[in-house]
């Protein structure tokens, strides 16, 4: 793959973001620096850097695909109604990872864990049953 600035800016943008980052946040952060930038070029150059390993694709609840960085992967809580996410500090699939490596001899190289519910203000807002 030719390394372009266009390119680099974009791959840039998911390794500095806190999170999850979709290709629109992307491209509204790239309009003024690229002006001739179109979403499409964001979409298809996150895309190749997802099938080449290079970062992570995940689809929200709200079916927007957002992308993260591999160095140091990242858990999440997701709110299915506002749609605020938290991160999980520590990794809840370590332990399990290698013991599935231990007794089928399959050699994880990653995983990914999004846990969806209701956030406590989401859920403060729903009527008690």
């Amino acid at each position: 793959m030719k390394n372009t600035q266009r390119r680099a800016a974009i791959l840039e943008q998911v390794t500095l973001a806190h999170g999850p980052i979709s290709a629109e946040e992307i491209f509204a952060i790239l309009r003024e620096r690229f002006p001739t930038l179109a979403l499409s070029t964001v979409y298809r150059n996150l895309e190749r850097f997802a099938a080449d390993g290079l970062i992570d694709r995940e689809t929200s609840p709200d079916g927007v695909f957002r992308y993260s960085g591999r160095e140091g992967h990242g858990h999440y809580l997701v709110c299915t109604q506002c749609h605020s996410r938290i991160r999980l500090h520590e990794c809840p699939l370590s332990a399990m990872e290698e013991k599935l490596e231990e007794e089928t001899g399959f050699s994880i190289d990653r995983h990914q864990l999004t846990l969806y519910g209701k956030c406590p203000a989401c859920k403060k807002q729903e009527p008690h049953n």
